[in-house]
């Protein structure tokens, strides 16, 4: 029983840290998204600086295809294409609200197919 005991114990020591590390996120951000107070943070600069500085990860291909190389990853600004990351170099970070990450799924159910490296989507204010 003893040996049933630890090994319970340890289970639900191991949950409650990675719940506690995984609700946390360290800050409860989320991942996909980089809010206009996270820009402030950052300092002025294009959209490109803020995502490679906060969310480097964005600018890398990913997908099924991206070992091969097909495709790119697509920039949107309020629902409308403006095309690929040299875009963002054009969207300067005072006028950005938000800028969210979309997986090739979401961005296939929002924008159609075609997005197999997925979308950066700059809202801007309103």
């Amino acid at each position: 029983m003893s040996a049933r005991t630890s090994i319970i114990s340890g289970l639900a020591l191991l949950v409650s840290v990675a719940c506690g590390t995984a609700g946390s996120g360290g800050s409860g951000l989320d991942a996909n998204l980089i809010t206009r107070e996270q820009i402030d943070e950052e300092g002025p600069g294009s959209a490109y600086d803020i995502v490679q500085a906060l969310r480097p990860l964005w600018l890398e291909k990913r997908g099924p295809t991206s070992f091969q190389n097909e495709g790119e990853i697509r920039v949107y600004m309020d629902g409308s294409s403006l095309g690929g990351l040299d875009a963002l170099r054009g969207i300067h970070s005072d006028n950005i609200e938000s800028i969210a990450f979309l997986d090739e799924r979401r961005a296939s159910l929002r924008f159609g197919p075609g997005h197999e490296h997925g979308v950066i989507h700059v809202i801007i204010k309103r």
